[in-house]
């Protein structure tokens, strides 16, 4: 007895060992194909066109990245791990329940049949509905982090209660979608069980007869019964398993869908490489003259109209040239055809001389600098901002490039200086801050070619000229691309370009350009700030 009692103590241990091996390995297997996969999401996303974000919500691509792992992982996972169990056991109690009576083991496969039909039949549906509530789950993340994105904005106009609604309307149709596949995964359920029982009742019914007959035992029908359970169970975890497997495959098919998509022939194949600003730490600064000739482009998004209709023009290196125009004349367009976001439908942009199409994209990435209007920080330091343009940069180097930026005197005052957390997007900064923080970033670069889009807009007059001094006493002289709305900006310019509807219509210095364009001088008076 003693014996015995050790021998079961050793087997429960082993199960228990077993068990946590079993759960351990694959767990941690799931979890690396989530990491995997995410990962591969990401780089695709990296090296994909512009245009793909231009018709996609950065909300819901977020989301998808969060939500549509997780069904795959949990099937995996456990799911996985237990599949493969019940699945044994179904195999050795079909072998038991043949050797008990085959008869009956025959009439008890019938529930098979329509089990695999359910599967199949609704299995579809409940694929087709998980990759819709997928969607609509990205589209109420998506609503969800833009209203947390622009709280202020909304706070602001007292916007609240109408956000909430709009991201009920988006929850209404995830509860819809829920409904919808709750009904076939039921029905799914419904028929297995259903199969299951009617086999079950069967067998019993035929093996009684059996048994009054002499053909059958009674303890050989119990024993078949006790075997049809334990196939039972096999049988339902197949089914449930089945079907959150087809749930994982409809909510995954966005990432696979994405995974399948091309990387953009605008993108280096290196583009998402840990050490990608290898190239910037040892750049010469040598400035590169850059040509528009006879470019034309249409937006994908806006293929009717001509953003850029036949622009010549040509900026020789270490030239400082202004573009100034109406809104929509084309400014930005220049500076998206430049760093090569977009191809032009005709004609050619060079750099160099050299055509921006046959030269490597992340090269020439890496010679242009670019600040904005509404320049792009992140979550980090203020070191690590800076830094994003050259992550090897020593300290001397950023803190130079503060100083050069005018932005060393508030950094000093920051509770931490450089190692200052700036929050999301940099909110914790002033508009000004932000954009001497961008500036920064582009000097530490190093450009052979330096593009300011509005780049001083939140500075005083006084502040934006001490700015101005500092790029213009560089120990190098990139070339300089300016788009400005001021006039102290484009009054001290080598040159100054007048666009309007697509086209150069003018270009000269601006003490000449007052007397002789008509365009620009009412430019002037309407649109460019005397300060």
């Amino acid at each position: 007895m003693n014996q015995l009692a050790l021998l079961l103590l050793v087997v429960l241990v082993g199960e228990a060992l077993s068990t946590y091996a079993r759960d351990y390995c694959f767990n941690l297997a799931a979890e690396r194909v989530a990491a995997r996969l995410r990962r591969a999401a990401v780089n695709t996303l990296l090296v994909q066109d512009i245009e793909f974000f231009d018709r996609r919500d950065a909300g819901e691509l977020t989301a998808r990245l969060a939500g549509d792992v997780p069904p795959l992982q949990f099937v995996l996972g456990e799911e996985f791990a237990d599949a493969l169990r019940f699945a044994a056991i179904a195999v050795a109690g079909t072998g038991l329940l043949f050797y008990t009576s085959p008869p009956l083991t025959l009439l008890t496969l019938l529930a098979v049949p329509p089990i695999v039909i359910g599967v199949t039949v609704l299995g579809r549906r409940v694929r087709t509905l998980s990759a819709s509530m997928q969607q609509a789950h990205a589209d109420a993340g998506a609503r969800a982090a833009e209203i947390v994105g622009g709280i202020r904005t909304v706070r602001a106009f007292s916007r609240e209660r109408a956000e909430m609604v709009r991201y009920d309307g988006h929850l209404e149709r995830v509860l819809a979608l829920a409904r919808r596949k709750i009904v076939a995964t039921s029905a799914l359920g419904g028929v297995s069980f259903v199969a299951g029982e009617c086999a079950a009742l069967l067998a019993i019914w035929v093996g009684g007869n059996l048994i009054v007959r002499g053909r059958l035992t009674t303890g050989a029908l119990i024993s078949f019964v006790l075997y049809a359970l334990l196939v039972a169970r096999g049988f339902r975890n197949a089914t449930r398993f089945s079907t959150e497997s087809l749930r994982a495959i409809g909510a995954t098919q966005w990432i696979f869908d994405l995974l399948d998509r091309p990387a953009s022939g605008r993108m280096s194949r290196g583009a998402a490489r840990a050490d990608a600003d290898a190239h910037a730490a040892h750049r010469r600064a040598v400035p590169a003259s850059i040509t528009f000739d006879h470019v034309v482009f249409r937006y994908p998004a806006r293929p009717d109209v001509a953003a850029l209709a036949g622009v010549d023009l040509h900026i020789a290196p270490g030239e400082v040239v202004a573009i100034v125009g109406r809104s929509g004349a084309g400014k930005s367009t220049l500076v998206n055809l430049l760093l090569r976001f977009y191809d032009a439908d005709a004609g050619r942009v060079l750099v160099g001389g050299v055509d921006v199409r046959s030269l490597d994209p992340e090269a020439l990435r890496g010679d242009i600098a670019t600040v904005l209007q509404d320049p792009t920080l992140f979550s980090r330091t203020v070191r690590e901002n800076i830094a994003f343009a050259r992550a090897d940069a020593a300290a001397a180097e950023i803190e130079e490039a503060a100083a050069t930026s005018c932005a060393a005197e508030f950094i000093a005052r920051l509770p931490n200086g450089l190692e200052t957390p700036i929050g999301d997007r940099g909110v914790q900064l002033s508009g000004g801050q932000r954009q001497r923080i961008a500036i920064a970033r582009a000097v530490l670069r190093r450009p052979a070619i330096l593009v300011l889009d509005e780049a001083t807009s939140a500075l005083d007059s006084e502040l934006e000229s001490v700015v101005q001094e500092s790029l213009r006493a560089l120990d190098y002289r990139p070339t300089t691309l300016i788009i400005a709305h001021r006039l102290s900006t484009v009054a001290s310019v080598d040159r100054v370009v007048v666009l309007d509807r697509g086209r150069v219509v003018d270009a000269g210095r601006h003490d000449d350009l007052v007397h002789t364009s008509a365009v620009y001088r009412q430019l002037v008076q309407t649109h460019i700030a005397p300060q």
